[in-house]
């Protein structure tokens, strides 16, 4: 006997649905279209912080806060010496690209991937050649 509950119940297997595709695109393509949409509407202020090892075998915490108004921080600290140094500016963002401007420290340019911030350009001398690493947002 054949069960009429299940994927095939309401379709057939030529109707779109059925197939895993968005009518006239390929699946990849379909699901590529959807994690852009996705992304280009994620909101970028908010705080994201990284902990990262620094190079006398410590951590180094990074934090980076924007805030809805345009103003923005970065603090970065090592576990060996606990005052953070602070450095504050202004943001902006272009599409999933938001470049923190730090004046004299100068600028740091992010990828926003969901609740990350990705380094894509910063000063090799302040930060190396790893950077400042991928931060994760911890507010919502």
């Amino acid at each position: 006997m054949k069960s009429d509950v299940g994927p095939r119940s309401n379709t057939s297997a030529s109707e779109p649905c059925y197939r895993g595709r968005v009518k006239g695109l390929p699946g990849g393509i379909a699901l590529l279209c959807l994690a852009a949409a996705a992304c280009s509407t994620t909101p970028a202020p908010g705080t994201y912080e990284a902990v990262l090892p620094a190079a006398d075998a410590g951590e180094r915490h990074v934090r980076v806060t924007l805030k809805p108004d345009g103003r923005g921080a970065l603090s970065s600290t090592l576990s060996e010496r606990p005052s953070p140094q602070l450095a504050e500016g202004t943001w902006k963002r272009d599409g999933n690209r938001v470049t923190l401007d730090l004046g004299q420290r100068g600028p740091i340019v992010f990828q926003l991937a969901g609740d990350q911030l990705v380094p894509r350009e910063w000063d090799r001398a302040e930060w190396g050649e790893k950077g400042p690493g991928a931060l994760f947002r911890v507010d919502r």
